[in-house]
Protein backbone atom coordinates (compact mmCIF):
# COMPACT_ATOMS: atom_id res chain seq x y z
CA UNK A 1 0.00 0.00 0.00
CA UNK A 2 1.28 3.58 -0.76
CA UNK A 3 2.16 6.39 1.21
CA UNK A 4 -0.08 9.34 0.58
CA UNK A 5 1.09 12.45 -0.58
CA UNK A 6 0.22 15.20 2.19
CA UNK A 7 0.56 19.24 2.30
CA UNK A 8 -1.98 19.99 0.35
CA UNK A 9 -3.24 23.21 0.47
CA UNK A 10 -6.80 24.77 0.17
CA UNK A 11 -6.92 27.17 -2.74
CA UNK A 12 -7.17 30.62 -1.40
CA UNK A 13 -9.47 32.87 -2.48
CA UNK A 14 -8.15 36.96 -3.34
CA UNK A 15 -11.07 38.96 -1.93
CA UNK A 16 -9.59 41.59 -3.11
CA UNK A 17 -11.93 43.19 -5.56
CA UNK A 18 -10.60 46.48 -7.44
CA UNK A 19 -13.20 48.94 -6.22
CA UNK A 20 -14.09 48.03 -2.68
CA UNK A 21 -12.29 51.69 -1.66
CA UNK A 22 -15.29 53.33 -3.40
CA UNK A 23 -12.98 55.25 -5.85
CA UNK A 24 -13.51 54.77 -9.49
CA UNK A 25 -12.09 51.99 -11.44
CA UNK A 26 -9.77 54.69 -13.13
CA UNK A 27 -8.42 56.06 -10.43
CA UNK A 28 -7.53 52.72 -8.49
CA UNK A 29 -5.88 51.28 -11.61
CA UNK A 30 -3.90 54.83 -11.83
CA UNK A 31 -3.45 54.56 -8.12
CA UNK A 32 -1.54 50.76 -8.95
CA UNK A 33 -0.30 51.32 -11.74
CA UNK A 34 1.73 53.62 -9.79
CA UNK A 35 2.74 51.42 -6.89
CA UNK A 36 3.06 48.27 -9.04
CA UNK A 37 4.56 48.93 -12.20
CA UNK A 38 1.67 49.36 -14.25
CA UNK A 39 0.52 45.83 -13.69
CA UNK A 40 -3.87 45.99 -12.31
CA UNK A 41 -6.56 43.58 -12.75
CA UNK A 42 -9.36 45.67 -14.44
CA UNK A 43 -12.91 44.83 -14.41
CA UNK A 44 -14.07 43.17 -16.93
CA UNK A 45 -17.22 45.26 -17.46
CA UNK A 46 -14.58 48.35 -18.38
CA UNK A 47 -11.68 46.58 -20.36
CA UNK A 48 -11.02 47.45 -23.40
CA UNK A 49 -10.63 44.42 -26.67
CA UNK A 50 -7.29 45.13 -28.65
CA UNK A 51 -6.02 43.64 -31.50
CA UNK A 52 -2.45 42.89 -29.88
CA UNK A 53 0.76 40.85 -31.39
CA UNK A 54 0.89 37.18 -29.89
CA UNK A 55 1.98 37.05 -26.63
CA UNK A 56 5.91 35.86 -25.70
CA UNK A 57 6.13 32.45 -25.99
CA UNK A 58 5.58 30.38 -22.98
CA UNK A 59 7.42 27.41 -21.40
CA UNK A 60 6.52 24.20 -22.71
CA UNK A 61 4.19 22.44 -20.95
CA UNK A 62 1.73 19.31 -21.52
CA UNK A 63 -1.53 21.14 -22.22
CA UNK A 64 -3.67 17.83 -20.46
CA UNK A 65 -1.64 18.43 -17.16
CA UNK A 66 -2.64 22.03 -17.54
CA UNK A 67 -5.89 21.50 -17.84
CA UNK A 68 -6.29 18.80 -14.90
CA UNK A 69 -4.90 21.28 -12.72
CA UNK A 70 -7.01 23.96 -13.88
CA UNK A 71 -9.98 21.36 -13.54
CA UNK A 72 -9.00 20.53 -9.67
CA UNK A 73 -8.27 24.37 -9.30
CA UNK A 74 -12.12 25.21 -10.46
CA UNK A 75 -13.34 22.09 -8.19
CA UNK A 76 -11.90 23.52 -4.82
CA UNK A 77 -13.52 27.09 -5.74
CA UNK A 78 -16.68 25.13 -6.33
CA UNK A 79 -15.97 23.98 -3.26
CA UNK A 80 -15.91 26.95 -1.62
CA UNK A 81 -18.83 28.50 -2.96
CA UNK A 82 -21.32 25.64 -1.60
CA UNK A 83 -19.46 26.06 1.86
CA UNK A 84 -20.47 29.71 2.11
CA UNK A 85 -23.86 28.99 0.51
CA UNK A 86 -26.91 28.56 3.58
CA UNK A 87 -27.55 25.23 3.86
CA UNK A 88 -31.62 26.13 3.83
CA UNK A 89 -31.51 27.83 0.80
CA UNK A 90 -28.58 25.32 -1.24
CA UNK A 91 -31.22 22.36 -0.70
CA UNK A 92 -33.60 24.56 -2.35
CA UNK A 93 -33.92 23.21 -5.56
CA UNK A 94 -33.47 26.09 -7.34
CA UNK A 95 -30.72 27.63 -6.26
CA UNK A 96 -29.31 24.08 -6.18
CA UNK A 97 -29.73 24.20 -10.03
CA UNK A 98 -28.81 27.61 -10.17
CA UNK A 99 -24.98 26.53 -8.83
CA UNK A 100 -25.20 23.03 -10.91
CA UNK A 101 -26.24 24.42 -14.39
CA UNK A 102 -26.03 28.25 -13.92
CA UNK A 103 -23.20 28.70 -11.57
CA UNK A 104 -20.30 29.05 -13.72
CA UNK A 105 -16.94 30.46 -12.66
CA UNK A 106 -16.26 33.42 -15.55
CA UNK A 107 -17.35 37.13 -14.72
CA UNK A 108 -16.08 40.26 -13.77
CA UNK A 109 -15.65 38.85 -9.81
CA UNK A 110 -12.97 36.52 -8.06
CA UNK A 111 -13.81 33.00 -9.73
CA UNK A 112 -15.49 31.80 -6.27
CA UNK A 113 -18.06 35.31 -6.38
CA UNK A 114 -19.00 34.45 -9.89
CA UNK A 115 -19.91 31.00 -8.77
CA UNK A 116 -22.02 32.48 -5.90
CA UNK A 117 -23.38 35.61 -7.87
CA UNK A 118 -24.19 33.35 -10.93
CA UNK A 119 -25.92 30.59 -9.02
CA UNK A 120 -28.03 33.58 -7.67
CA UNK A 121 -29.05 35.42 -10.17
CA UNK A 122 -29.98 32.44 -12.50
CA UNK A 123 -31.64 30.54 -9.54
CA UNK A 124 -33.67 34.48 -9.06
CA UNK A 125 -34.18 35.19 -12.92
CA UNK A 126 -35.47 31.41 -14.04
CA UNK A 127 -37.30 30.19 -10.84
CA UNK A 128 -38.41 27.06 -10.36
CA UNK A 129 -42.53 26.44 -10.77
CA UNK A 130 -43.64 25.32 -6.67
CA UNK A 131 -44.66 21.78 -8.84
CA UNK A 132 -40.72 21.54 -9.24
CA UNK A 133 -39.66 22.21 -6.09
CA UNK A 134 -40.87 19.20 -4.64
CA UNK A 135 -38.01 17.61 -3.17
CA UNK A 136 -34.98 18.62 -1.58
CA UNK A 137 -31.34 18.02 -3.39
CA UNK A 138 -29.21 17.53 -0.21
CA UNK A 139 -25.97 15.51 -2.57
CA UNK A 140 -23.96 17.36 -4.98
CA UNK A 141 -22.60 14.73 -6.72
CA UNK A 142 -19.05 14.53 -7.13
CA UNK A 143 -19.67 14.15 -11.15
CA UNK A 144 -21.97 17.29 -11.37
CA UNK A 145 -19.52 18.98 -9.61
CA UNK A 146 -16.67 18.02 -11.92
CA UNK A 147 -19.43 18.80 -14.79
CA UNK A 148 -19.49 21.99 -13.72
CA UNK A 149 -15.99 22.69 -13.36
CA UNK A 150 -15.19 21.40 -16.67
CA UNK A 151 -17.47 23.59 -18.22
CA UNK A 152 -16.49 26.55 -16.56
CA UNK A 153 -12.89 25.74 -17.93
CA UNK A 154 -14.17 25.59 -21.24
CA UNK A 155 -16.29 28.97 -21.03
CA UNK A 156 -12.92 30.78 -19.98
CA UNK A 157 -11.49 29.30 -22.52
CA UNK A 158 -13.88 30.60 -24.86
CA UNK A 159 -13.96 34.23 -23.23
CA UNK A 160 -10.11 34.84 -24.15
CA UNK A 161 -10.31 33.06 -27.43
CA UNK A 162 -12.85 35.65 -28.01
CA UNK A 163 -11.45 38.73 -27.36
CA UNK A 164 -7.56 37.87 -28.24
CA UNK A 165 -7.91 35.94 -31.64
CA UNK A 166 -3.78 35.53 -31.82
CA UNK A 167 -3.88 33.46 -28.80
CA UNK A 168 -3.69 29.41 -29.44
CA UNK A 169 -6.07 27.08 -26.85
CA UNK A 170 -2.88 26.03 -25.52
CA UNK A 171 -1.83 29.63 -24.66
CA UNK A 172 -5.26 30.31 -23.32
CA UNK A 173 -4.83 27.71 -20.78
CA UNK A 174 -1.20 28.81 -19.88
CA UNK A 175 -3.00 32.40 -19.02
CA UNK A 176 -5.06 30.71 -17.35
CA UNK A 177 -2.75 28.55 -15.29
CA UNK A 178 -0.40 31.44 -14.62
CA UNK A 179 -4.01 33.83 -13.59
CA UNK A 180 -5.25 30.67 -11.52
CA UNK A 181 -8.30 30.15 -13.59
CA UNK A 182 -9.53 34.40 -12.46
CA UNK A 183 -10.43 35.89 -15.74
CA UNK A 184 -9.53 39.49 -14.86
CA UNK A 185 -5.99 38.50 -13.87
CA UNK A 186 -5.50 36.39 -17.39
CA UNK A 187 -6.94 39.33 -19.80
CA UNK A 188 -4.59 41.52 -17.75
CA UNK A 189 -1.67 39.01 -18.43
CA UNK A 190 -2.23 39.10 -22.04
CA UNK A 191 -2.55 42.64 -22.70
CA UNK A 192 0.83 42.89 -20.71
CA UNK A 193 2.59 39.76 -22.37
CA UNK A 194 3.79 42.42 -25.11
CA UNK A 195 3.01 46.08 -25.69
CA UNK A 196 -0.17 46.42 -27.54
CA UNK A 197 -2.07 49.35 -29.22
CA UNK A 198 -4.68 50.94 -27.26
CA UNK A 199 -8.44 50.57 -28.27
CA UNK A 200 -11.80 51.84 -28.32
CA UNK A 201 -14.07 50.14 -25.37
CA UNK A 202 -16.73 48.44 -27.35
CA UNK A 203 -19.85 46.71 -24.53
CA UNK A 204 -21.04 44.67 -27.65
CA UNK A 205 -17.78 43.05 -27.93
CA UNK A 206 -18.03 42.20 -24.62
CA UNK A 207 -20.99 40.85 -24.85
CA UNK A 208 -20.39 39.11 -27.40
CA UNK A 209 -16.99 37.32 -25.56
CA UNK A 210 -19.51 36.13 -22.79
CA UNK A 211 -22.04 34.99 -24.74
CA UNK A 212 -19.21 32.85 -26.68
CA UNK A 213 -18.15 31.56 -23.01
CA UNK A 214 -21.77 30.56 -21.94
CA UNK A 215 -21.94 29.09 -25.25
CA UNK A 216 -19.26 26.87 -24.68
CA UNK A 217 -20.50 26.57 -21.03
CA UNK A 218 -23.04 25.38 -21.95
CA UNK A 219 -25.21 28.10 -19.67
CA UNK A 220 -28.65 27.05 -20.37
CA UNK A 221 -29.30 30.55 -21.52
CA UNK A 222 -26.55 32.06 -22.79
CA UNK A 223 -27.93 34.76 -24.36
CA UNK A 224 -29.67 36.26 -20.98
CA UNK A 225 -26.42 35.56 -18.98
CA UNK A 226 -24.36 37.51 -21.70
CA UNK A 227 -26.70 40.46 -20.98
CA UNK A 228 -26.31 39.50 -17.12
CA UNK A 229 -22.71 39.57 -17.14
CA UNK A 230 -21.80 42.58 -19.79
CA UNK A 231 -25.33 44.76 -18.75
CA UNK A 232 -26.58 44.34 -15.26
CA UNK A 233 -23.92 43.51 -13.31
CA UNK A 234 -21.74 46.42 -14.03
CA UNK A 235 -24.01 48.44 -12.55
CA UNK A 236 -24.02 46.73 -8.67
CA UNK A 237 -20.44 45.22 -8.90
CA UNK A 238 -19.09 47.16 -6.47
CA UNK A 239 -22.10 46.26 -4.17
CA UNK A 240 -22.13 42.70 -4.77
CA UNK A 241 -18.19 42.37 -4.06
CA UNK A 242 -18.72 44.18 -0.66
CA UNK A 243 -21.53 41.91 0.26
CA UNK A 244 -19.33 38.78 -0.40
CA UNK A 245 -16.05 39.81 1.01
CA UNK A 246 -17.43 41.38 3.86
CA UNK A 247 -18.79 37.93 4.43
CA UNK A 248 -17.50 33.91 5.22
CA UNK A 249 -20.61 32.38 5.19
CA UNK A 250 -23.88 33.52 3.87
CA UNK A 251 -27.12 33.55 5.36
CA UNK A 252 -30.88 33.77 3.77
CA UNK A 253 -30.75 37.68 4.01
CA UNK A 254 -27.64 37.68 2.53
CA UNK A 255 -29.25 35.51 -0.77
CA UNK A 256 -32.39 37.69 -0.46
CA UNK A 257 -30.11 41.04 -0.76
CA UNK A 258 -27.81 39.62 -3.45
CA UNK A 259 -30.96 38.51 -5.35
CA UNK A 260 -32.67 42.27 -5.20
CA UNK A 261 -29.33 43.62 -6.22
CA UNK A 262 -29.19 41.14 -9.42
CA UNK A 263 -32.85 41.46 -10.43
CA UNK A 264 -32.62 45.32 -10.25
CA UNK A 265 -32.80 45.20 -14.02
CA UNK A 266 -35.59 42.48 -15.73
CA UNK A 267 -34.40 40.74 -18.90
CA UNK A 268 -36.06 41.86 -21.99
CA UNK A 269 -38.80 39.39 -23.04
CA UNK A 270 -36.94 38.12 -26.53
CA UNK A 271 -34.36 36.46 -23.82
CA UNK A 272 -36.87 34.15 -22.34
CA UNK A 273 -36.75 30.60 -23.40
CA UNK A 274 -39.59 28.31 -24.82
CA UNK A 275 -41.38 25.87 -22.70
CA UNK A 276 -40.81 22.30 -23.07
CA UNK A 277 -43.35 19.62 -24.70
CA UNK A 278 -42.91 16.47 -23.30
CA UNK A 279 -44.72 13.63 -24.83
CA UNK A 280 -46.29 11.25 -21.60
CA UNK A 281 -43.73 8.51 -22.05
CA UNK A 282 -40.81 11.02 -21.61
CA UNK A 283 -42.66 12.87 -18.82
CA UNK A 284 -43.24 9.48 -17.22
CA UNK A 285 -39.40 8.96 -17.52
CA UNK A 286 -38.80 11.85 -16.02
CA UNK A 287 -40.94 11.39 -12.97
CA UNK A 288 -39.25 7.57 -12.66
CA UNK A 289 -35.87 9.18 -12.86
CA UNK A 290 -36.36 11.42 -10.26
CA UNK A 291 -37.69 8.80 -7.83
CA UNK A 292 -34.75 7.20 -8.27
CA UNK A 293 -32.68 9.78 -8.12
CA UNK A 294 -34.65 10.76 -4.51
CA UNK A 295 -34.24 7.14 -2.72
CA UNK A 296 -30.87 7.03 -3.78
CA UNK A 297 -29.77 10.72 -2.36
CA UNK A 298 -31.73 9.55 0.97
CA UNK A 299 -29.66 6.63 1.57
CA UNK A 300 -26.24 8.46 1.12
CA UNK A 301 -27.47 11.15 3.93
CA UNK A 302 -28.70 8.87 5.97
CA UNK A 303 -25.10 7.77 5.97
CA UNK A 304 -23.89 11.54 6.13
CA UNK A 305 -25.94 11.50 9.56
CA UNK A 306 -24.88 8.13 11.09
CA UNK A 307 -21.36 9.49 10.04
CA UNK A 308 -21.81 12.71 12.14
CA UNK A 309 -23.08 10.50 14.99
CA UNK A 310 -20.24 8.37 15.06
CA UNK A 311 -17.41 11.46 14.51
CA UNK A 312 -19.81 12.98 17.94
CA UNK A 313 -18.65 9.92 20.17
CA UNK A 314 -15.17 10.30 18.91
CA UNK A 315 -14.73 13.88 19.84
CA UNK A 316 -17.12 15.19 21.49
CA UNK A 317 -18.14 17.83 18.57
CA UNK A 318 -21.65 18.54 17.90
CA UNK A 319 -22.26 19.11 13.99
CA UNK A 320 -25.05 18.92 11.74
CA UNK A 321 -24.75 18.17 7.91
CA UNK A 322 -24.56 21.52 5.34
CA UNK A 323 -24.51 19.15 2.29
CA UNK A 324 -23.11 15.63 0.34
CA UNK A 325 -20.32 16.58 -2.48
CA UNK A 326 -19.11 14.03 -3.03
CA UNK A 327 -20.30 10.25 -3.38
CA UNK A 328 -19.02 6.47 -4.74
CA UNK A 329 -20.37 2.96 -4.52
CA UNK A 330 -17.97 0.69 -4.79
CA UNK A 331 -17.76 -3.05 -5.21
CA UNK A 332 -15.08 -5.62 -6.19
CA UNK A 333 -14.95 -9.19 -7.38
CA UNK A 334 -15.99 -10.81 -4.07
CA UNK A 335 -19.04 -8.45 -4.03
CA UNK A 336 -17.72 -6.46 -1.44
CA UNK A 337 -19.78 -2.57 -1.41
CA UNK A 338 -18.65 0.01 0.27
CA UNK A 339 -19.65 3.74 0.16
CA UNK A 340 -16.50 6.79 0.46
CA UNK A 341 -18.68 9.90 0.54
CA UNK A 342 -17.47 13.21 1.30
CA UNK A 343 -19.80 16.24 2.68
CA UNK A 344 -19.88 19.48 4.56
CA UNK A 345 -21.19 20.15 8.41
CA UNK A 346 -21.33 22.92 10.49
CA UNK A 347 -21.27 23.59 14.18
CA UNK A 348 -25.09 23.23 15.72
CA UNK A 349 -26.09 26.28 17.15
CA UNK A 350 -26.28 25.41 20.67
CA UNK A 351 -22.76 23.35 20.67
CA UNK A 352 -20.42 26.23 19.08
CA UNK A 353 -19.23 27.01 22.59
CA UNK A 354 -17.80 23.07 23.12
CA UNK A 355 -16.74 23.10 19.90
CA UNK A 356 -14.16 25.45 19.64
CA UNK A 357 -15.21 26.50 16.27
CA UNK A 358 -16.58 29.21 15.43
CA UNK A 359 -20.59 29.50 14.62
CA UNK A 360 -20.94 29.26 11.01
CA UNK A 361 -17.61 27.63 10.13
CA UNK A 362 -17.86 24.73 8.00
CA UNK A 363 -15.71 21.96 7.82
CA UNK A 364 -15.34 18.84 5.07
CA UNK A 365 -15.68 15.02 5.90
CA UNK A 366 -14.54 11.48 4.35
CA UNK A 367 -16.67 8.96 5.51
CA UNK A 368 -16.78 5.26 4.58
CA UNK A 369 -18.66 2.51 5.16
CA UNK A 370 -20.08 -1.02 4.17
CA UNK A 371 -23.64 -1.30 2.43
CA UNK A 372 -25.91 -2.53 5.38
CA UNK A 373 -28.73 -4.77 4.79
CA UNK A 374 -31.66 -2.60 3.62
CA UNK A 375 -29.34 0.51 3.28
CA UNK A 376 -30.16 1.04 7.16
CA UNK A 377 -27.05 3.07 8.01
CA UNK A 378 -25.93 3.15 11.80
CA UNK A 379 -23.14 4.79 14.02
CA UNK A 380 -21.68 1.64 14.59
CA UNK A 381 -21.64 0.56 11.19
CA UNK A 382 -19.58 3.30 10.35
CA UNK A 383 -15.65 2.63 9.78
CA UNK A 384 -14.43 5.46 9.53
CA UNK A 385 -15.35 9.64 9.61
CA UNK A 386 -12.64 12.16 9.71
CA UNK A 387 -11.53 15.77 8.60
CA UNK A 388 -9.85 16.18 5.14
CA UNK A 389 -8.73 18.83 3.15
CA UNK A 390 -10.95 19.47 0.20
CA UNK A 391 -7.80 18.98 -2.66
CA UNK A 392 -7.41 19.31 -6.16
CA UNK A 393 -8.74 15.80 -7.24
CA UNK A 394 -6.02 14.37 -9.20
CA UNK A 395 -4.20 14.01 -6.34
CA UNK A 396 -7.03 12.57 -3.62
CA UNK A 397 -8.02 9.35 -4.66
CA UNK A 398 -7.82 5.23 -3.35
CA UNK A 399 -7.61 2.80 -5.99
CA UNK A 400 -11.71 1.74 -5.97
CA UNK A 401 -12.70 5.59 -6.46
CA UNK A 402 -10.26 6.11 -9.25
CA UNK A 403 -11.32 2.98 -11.14
CA UNK A 404 -15.46 4.43 -11.06
CA UNK A 405 -14.05 7.83 -11.73
CA UNK A 406 -15.17 9.07 -8.74
CA UNK A 407 -13.52 12.35 -7.42
CA UNK A 408 -13.20 11.72 -3.51
CA UNK A 409 -10.91 13.98 -0.83
CA UNK A 410 -9.69 10.68 1.13
CA UNK A 411 -7.58 11.39 4.77
CA UNK A 412 -4.07 11.75 4.17
CA UNK A 413 -2.03 8.46 5.60
CA UNK A 414 1.21 10.27 7.08
CA UNK A 415 4.28 8.29 7.71
CA UNK A 416 4.13 7.89 11.38
CA UNK A 417 0.10 7.31 11.97
CA UNK A 418 -1.56 5.15 10.44
CA UNK A 419 -5.59 6.26 12.01
CA UNK A 420 -6.82 6.80 8.83
CA UNK A 421 -6.40 3.58 6.48
CA UNK A 422 -9.01 2.82 4.16
CA UNK A 423 -10.92 -0.62 4.65
CA UNK A 424 -11.59 -0.71 1.25
CA UNK A 425 -9.88 0.62 -1.88
CA UNK A 426 -6.67 1.05 -0.77
CA UNK A 427 -4.80 4.58 -0.97
CA UNK A 428 -2.13 5.56 -3.70
CA UNK A 429 -0.02 8.21 -4.69
CA UNK A 430 1.02 8.78 -7.52
CA UNK A 431 -2.68 9.67 -9.20
CA UNK A 432 -0.97 13.14 -10.67
CA UNK A 433 -0.03 11.54 -13.99
CA UNK A 434 -3.37 10.42 -14.86
CA UNK A 435 -5.75 12.07 -16.52
CA UNK A 436 -8.85 13.20 -14.65
CA UNK A 437 -11.05 14.78 -17.84
CA UNK A 438 -13.37 11.98 -17.65
CA UNK A 439 -16.48 12.28 -20.03
CA UNK A 440 -20.04 11.47 -18.11
CA UNK A 441 -23.15 10.79 -18.98
CA UNK A 442 -25.11 13.79 -20.64
CA UNK A 443 -28.27 13.95 -18.12
CA UNK A 444 -27.23 13.29 -14.20
CA UNK A 445 -29.04 11.64 -11.54
CA UNK A 446 -29.10 15.30 -10.31
CA UNK A 447 -30.85 16.52 -13.16
CA UNK A 448 -33.49 14.68 -12.65
CA UNK A 449 -34.00 16.51 -9.00
CA UNK A 450 -33.47 20.01 -10.51
CA UNK A 451 -35.67 19.51 -13.48
CA UNK A 452 -37.53 22.82 -14.67
CA UNK A 453 -40.67 21.96 -16.20
CA UNK A 454 -40.77 25.49 -17.96
CA UNK A 455 -37.59 25.55 -19.68
CA UNK A 456 -35.56 21.80 -19.51
CA UNK A 457 -36.01 21.70 -22.96
CA UNK A 458 -32.27 19.77 -22.90
CA UNK A 459 -33.24 16.90 -20.97
CA UNK A 460 -36.64 16.76 -22.91
CA UNK A 461 -34.68 16.27 -25.89
CA UNK A 462 -32.35 13.94 -24.33
CA UNK A 463 -35.19 11.66 -23.33
CA UNK A 464 -37.36 12.47 -26.90
CA UNK A 465 -33.85 11.35 -28.95
CA UNK A 466 -33.62 8.30 -26.10
CA UNK A 467 -37.03 6.51 -26.87
CA UNK A 468 -36.66 7.35 -30.85
CA UNK A 469 -33.71 4.81 -31.11
CA UNK A 470 -35.20 2.19 -28.81
CA UNK A 471 -38.60 2.13 -30.81
CA UNK A 472 -35.87 2.73 -34.14
CA UNK A 473 -34.05 -0.47 -33.36
CA UNK A 474 -37.49 -2.47 -32.21
CA UNK A 475 -38.92 -1.65 -35.33
CA UNK A 476 -35.33 -3.09 -36.95
CA UNK A 477 -35.67 -5.81 -35.20
CA UNK A 478 -39.33 -6.83 -35.93
CA UNK A 479 -38.29 -6.23 -39.43
CA UNK A 480 -35.26 -8.36 -39.37
CA UNK A 481 -37.81 -11.39 -38.17
CA UNK A 482 -39.92 -11.11 -40.73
Amino acid sequence: MGRRRSGRRRAAVDDSPADLSGRSTADQQKSSSSSSGGSTVTSLSQQTVEESPPPRLRPPQDTADLRRRLLGLIRGFYLDAISRLPTADLRATTLARGLLLGGHCFGPLHPVHNIITNSVWYAAAFPLRPADRTTEVGVLTNQAIDRAARRSLDGLLAYLLRVHASLSPADALWQLSRSRADLRAAFTSVRCAKPSLPGAADPEVVKAAFQAAAEAAPHPNPAAFAHFASSVLPNVERYVSCLLVSKGGLSSLDIDRLSTMLLRYPLPDELLSSRPDPSPKVSEAISANKRNATNWQKCVLAMADAALCKFTCQTGLHYELHTVYGESFLDDERHNQHFHINFIAQPKEDHTSSSGVPSGHRLFFFAEAPLPPLQKFREEGISMCCLVEPSPGYTDNCHACLRHERKISHPVVGPVYHSHILHFGEQCSEIGTLHHDWDFRPILAVDYLCFDSDRDNGLVEHLRDFFARIDAYCSYLSDDEK
